[in-house]
């Protein structure tokens, strides 16, 4: 084994290990920046829920992030299911599930609920989910799934529509 490559095998791993932290860091900003641009119908729940069904990829990034913090003025509260019959009624629902069935059984039911769905899965605005968030290069992409807001009974204000590549009918 060549020993001198070690060095820079480590600082790759250590910068690729910092840059995902940062994007993770930067996905969870969005969440609540995201909802700054977004119009539900009246829901009179006190709290504003952000809920990840399957798993937590942001560990406590979330709760650090969001601890006394108002959303639409009203308290933010995380929540993490791993059933779709347990995302009740919250405002924002992360997809994390692995599979395009799951997915697709997630954005069904965020679509009868009026709930924004978000996910970094490959072809989740395809597949009707609202927004789907990721970094290529590191820079952001966004995809919004137009049709699917309508569809859902949310209005995405124009700035995010304007920073975003829009899918209308399933297609850019």
């Amino acid at each position: 084994m060549n020993w001198k490559w070690i060095p820079i095998l480590a600082v790759i791993f250590c910068n690729t290990l910092l840059a995902e932290d940062e994007e993770r860091k930067l996905e969870a900003i969005f969440l609540g920046r995201f909802a700054s641009f977004i119009e539900w119908p009246v829901k009179t729940k006190p709290k504003f829920q952000i809920t990840l069904i399957d798993e937590n990829p942001f560990g406590t990034i979330l709760d650090e992030l969001y601890k006394d913090k108002k959303i639409h003025n009203k308290p933010i509260e995380i929540k993490v299911v791993t059933k779709i019959e347990d995302i009740g009624q919250c405002d924002i629902l992360f997809v994390v599930l692995d599979t395009a069935k799951a997915r697709r059984a997630a954005i069904e039911y965020a679509q009868k609920n009026s709930i924004l769905t978000i996910s970094e899965s490959k072809g989740f605005a395809e597949s009707g989910g609202i927004i789907q968030l990721n970094f290529v290069n590191q820079k952001t992409q966004i995809k919004i799934n137009h049709d699917a807001a309508v569809k859902s009974n949310i209005k995405i204000d124009a700035p995010l529509l304007n920073v975003a590549t829009v899918l209308k009918g399933g297609k850019q």
